[in-house]
């Protein structure tokens, strides 16, 4: 069987490729309708200068929500290259190609998906008519409860938590060994999980409005710093193994090239080191810049004042 398609002659599930192009009309209509605001914003001169750069909030926000696009497009194309059936056939046979699947999602979709701030698009993308008949279907008392709900996993702790939980309950080899024996699980538990943590985990270090950071730049750091720690953890224990941990490669990882499981498994802990710290290491040298740029603005502010008394 070829590696190019699936089972029913598809590179993509079809579901997917639809459910995909479901979501990014819906967001580049209301990506649309943002910018026509900011477009009419700017034509009546509603435009703001920003500290000593002279540069404007509305050009900025137009800068931005073009950059926001762009990673919105970007996460839509990598997940669906997690999805495809070359990746997919070959996450089966070998554990390195299932771990770049799974970094794909951690470390590229989700974050990527986070920094288009895609609840504004996605709300003002739906028909008027569907947004009223949500605001009266749903009550005040309604929202507010799942507002509180909602509220808990976006705490940064909790969601850091969660991270670490998910990623290492999937990777423990008896829920593992099943992912691999059971499509449905591996699809829409163990991928739909990584998902879903990953991206409560980057909602609390890329700013994504409407929502706003609730910590700030050092203690985003840290929680950078745990996330890469616990990767690092897992793919010593991967790296250093004696055996292979995980059944299923023990038999399908097997070649004419003599390319054993363990060499498998030691080479998918070494993306994980590796590859997998990239997207983490990128974010913290970021989040490390902006603190510096602020703590310097600080200080010209400072400077500037004890002048002006002087």
């Amino acid at each position: 069987m070829s590696i190019w398609v699936d089972a029913n002659g598809w590179p993509v599930p079809p579901y997917l490729l639809l459910g995909c192009l479901a979501l990014e009309i819906l967001y580049f209509r209301g990506w649309s309708i943002i910018l026509g605001g900011l477009q009419a914003k700017k034509a009546a001169g509603f435009l703001r200068t920003t500290g000593q750069t002279g540069a404007t909030t509305g050009k900025v926000q137009w800068t931005i929500w073009h950059w926001r696009a762009i990673f919105f497009a970007c996460a839509l194309l990598t997940f669906l290259l997690t999805a495809s059936a070359p990746i997919d056939i070959l996450s089966a046979r070998l554990l390195w190609v299932h771990m770049v699947q799974h970094l794909l999602l951690i470390g590229v979709v989700a974050p990527l998906f986070i920094a288009a701030a895609p609840v504004l698009p996605f709300w003002l993308g739906l028909a008027r008519w569907a947004r009223r008949m949500l605001k009266v279907c749903v009550s005040v008392k309604i929202r507010r409860a799942l507002f509180r709900i909602g509220d808990w996993p976006l705490l940064p702790t909790v969601s850091c938590v969660l991270l670490i939980a998910g990623f290492w309950v999937w990777h423990w080899p008896p829920l593992y060994d099943l992912a691999l024996t059971n499509s449905a699980i591996h699809d829409w538990l163990e991928h739909t999980t990584f998902l879903a943590v990953s991206m409560l985990f980057w909602s609390q270090i890329i700013l994504t409005p409407p929502f706003h950071a609730r910590r700030g730049h050092l203690a985003r750091l840290g929680y950078i710093g745990i996330a890469i720690i616990q990767n690092l953890m897992l793919a010593i224990i991967l790296g250093f193994a004696q055996a292979p941990l995980y059944a299923p490669y023990a038999h399908l990882a097997l070649g004419s090239s003599n390319f054993t499981a363990l060499q498998d498994q030691r080479l998918g802990a070494g993306i994980m080191w590796t590859f997998g710290d990239l997207p983490f290491g990128i974010t913290f040298a970021v989040l490390v810049h902006q603190w510096l740029t602020l703590q310097l603005g600080k200080d010209g502010e400072v400077t500037l004042a004890e002048k002006q008394s002087a």
